[in-house]
């Protein structure tokens, strides 16, 4: 899943803030690379753009190869729920087929440097971009990490649950959606919602599709704030929320009510990470902005899988 930051505006200094997970996420990884990707970029793509501008515009379109399978999984569970809500049927070996045309299709544009053209509209992965020297296998396994979840999820016992469910419960698939908060945009894509409860209609549940390795606070985080968009959205007083977090490598999940503490914790959080992001944005938006004031990180861990290590110089 790409960063839906991308279908929204970039802040210009004294603009409304858009606040999302992976923003604050990525500032609390690097102030440098957040600077890159927010403001350095902005207007990259524009024929008067200078040459650092150009170049951040493009690296920040990059992904690597594990975020891409997390999208094409993504992308190919949309397709099958959307196919699901209209009565069709959807047979998980003709899906792990159109995610794997889908994966060389992308594959080829990015080994061919497509994407240096088209950042926003071609796949461009780092590894190529960065000429790492990847084994073929290690790209095998990947496609083969993509079937799997797809067969996990056909499998899941919450799937034949949402596959009963009628379609007039669903509240959300893959919907980017946004709520106002302390006078900031706070940006919200729920992998899967709906209206839970046997015919009870007072329990909301949100579901969150993970590729990768379980991060229990951060998945927690995650649903508490999705949750607060759906206490603002589509709860009325007395209702509960409800989270599912599976993990489709090995088909584990975890399910978890959504409590008021929750929210005010998440509510907390945003406004934390709010204050920082704004005293950031006046120093970006200055005539000549101190570098600086974003300093790299420590954690040079962090600088290995960098879109903007050629552009950051460390």
């Amino acid at each position: 899943m790409t960063d839906q930051l991308l279908l929204w505006p970039e802040d210009e200094p004294g603009d409304r803030l858009t606040w999302s997970l992976s923003r604050d996420r990525r500032l609390k990884e690097c102030s440098r690379k957040y600077y890159l990707q927010h403001y350095v970029s902005r207007g990259g793509g524009g024929p008067r753009a200078s040459a650092e501008s150009r170049e951040a515009y493009l690296l920040k379109h990059l992904r690597n190869r594990y975020m891409w399978v997390g999208e094409i999984v993504h992308e190919m569970i949309e397709l099958a729920l959307s196919a699901f809500r209209r009565g069709d049927s959807v047979k998980v070996d003709a899906l792990v087929e159109r995610g794997t045309r889908r994966m060389r299709a992308q594959y080829a544009e990015s080994i061919q440097g497509v994407y240096r053209e088209k950042p926003p509209q071609a796949c461009g992965l780092i590894e190529h971009e960065y000429r790492e020297e990847v084994p073929r296998e290690e790209w095998k396994r990947q496609r083969d990490h993509m079937e799997q979840c797809l067969r996990t999820f056909f499998e899941l016992e919450l799937v034949a649950r949402l596959r009963k469910t009628p379609p007039w419960r669903w509240l959300a698939v893959e919907a980017l959606a946004s709520f106002d908060f302390d006078g900031a945009t706070i940006l919200v894509k729920p992998d899967f919602a709906w209206r839970d409860g046997d015919g009870v209609d007072n329990q909301v549940a949100l579901v969150d599709w993970k590729t990768g390795k379980a991060r229990p606070e951060e998945e927690k985080e995650q649903v508490a704030v999705y949750g607060l968009f759906a206490r603002r959205t589509w709860t009325k007083p007395g209702d509960m929320l409800f989270g599912h977090v599976v993990h489709l490598a090995d088909g584990t999940s975890s399910t978890f009510t959504v409590t008021d503490l929750d929210l005010a914790e998440a509510e907390g959080g945003i406004r934390a990470s709010l204050k920082e992001m704004r005293a950031l944005h006046a120093e970006a938006g200055a005539p000549e902005p101190n570098r600086a004031k974003f300093p790299m990180t420590e954690e040079l861990a962090f600088c290995t899988r960098c879109a903007f290590r050629r552009l950051c110089r460390r």
